[in-house]
């Protein structure tokens, strides 16, 4: 398994960089910081989006509160408020053998 670290802003496209991929794990992890006076809680979360720019329906974005596309071809696997432990804290998987033709992009957001 590869990994890419993305910084904000950065694009990959896997269709050019890898094109045998088909499915793919997006993974976000942080550690509590009681500097800044606790703990504090980050997303991720996914908007499909269709051939003009715009999510293809409502439920084309995946969040906390809503773990998975229509087709599940974007899956979340569920809120973590602290970022306690080792490793990813919140994940989305993606499976292009579940791709339905209107969806032609997925943007990640990570938000605080």
């Amino acid at each position: 398994m590869s990994t890419i670290n993305l910084a904000k802003g950065q694009k990959v496209d896997l269709t050019k960089t890898n094109p045998n991929v088909k499915k793919f794990r997006v993974g976000l992890g942080w550690n509590p910081n009681t500097a800044v006076g606790g703990t504090f809680d980050v997303d991720v979360s996914a908007f499909i989006l269709g051939e003009n720019k715009k999510r293809v329906s409502d439920a084309h974005f995946v969040f906390y509160n809503n773990l998975k596309s229509p087709n599940e071809f974007v899956t979340h696997t569920g809120d973590n408020l602290t970022g306690d432990g080792d490793g990813d804290d919140e994940s989305l998987i993606v499976d292009f053998s579940k791709v339905s033709a209107e969806e032609k992009e997925i943007v990640f957001v990570v938000t605080i």
